[in-house]
């Protein structure tokens, strides 16, 4: 194991890892899994209606059926659609992201370092860690902000496994997406 500190260098979000982290948190939520697992259930039965209306009648007898498959899948891919949109929307607000950060991690704190100055924060400060995917790692003071950390920027020797073991050492919750 690497001893802290751990520097990340330059840290930038671009707009669409923006969008591809946080899609992929969203679908993750457990809201957002029953919504998809209830649609997907809902258009299973209507396909099956639709399929067994054509077997015992040889045409379709009642359209409404048809109409309302068609506005399920519309729901689905649009819903889907507008997520992403409105995580576009999102990120073009939120100036600082996409500005370049420098982060520390030492043994006591997490050290933001950009354009607009520096900010500390204890890491008893820290209420969960979520890795997304292989390159990212959010750490949340709060359940509403994160700070992004761009995994790819982690300066050698220090591994992600140095900074599990960090983040474990001060009892934050860690969670996989």
């Amino acid at each position: 194991m690497v001893r802290p500190p751990y520097h990340l260098h330059a840290v930038r979000l671009s707009a669409d890892e923006f969008v591809a982290v946080n899609f992929r948190l969203w679908r993750t939520q457990p809201a957002t899994r029953r919504l998809y697992w209830l649609l997907g259930a809902a258009l299973l039965l209507l396909t099956g209606s639709v399929g067994l209306d054509f077997w015992q009648h040889g045409r379709l007898s009642s359209p409404f059926t048809l109409v309302f498959l068609g506005v399920g899948v519309a729901y689905g891919v649009l819903r889907l659609a507008l997520v992403r949109w409105q995580l576009r929307r999102g990120y073009a607000r939120q100036t600082v992201l996409q500005q370049p950060l420098d982060f520390t991690l030492t043994t006591t704190e997490i050290i933001g370092r950009g354009a607009m100055g520096q900010f500390p924060g204890q890491w008893g400060l820290i209420r969960r860690a979520m890795w997304v995917g292989p390159d990212w790692l959010l750490l949340y003071p709060t359940e509403a902000a994160c700070y992004y950390l761009d995994l790819r920027r982690l300066q050698a020797p220090a591994t992600r496994a140095d900074v599990a073991q960090l983040l474990a050492q001060h009892q934050i919750r860690q969670q996989q997406v």
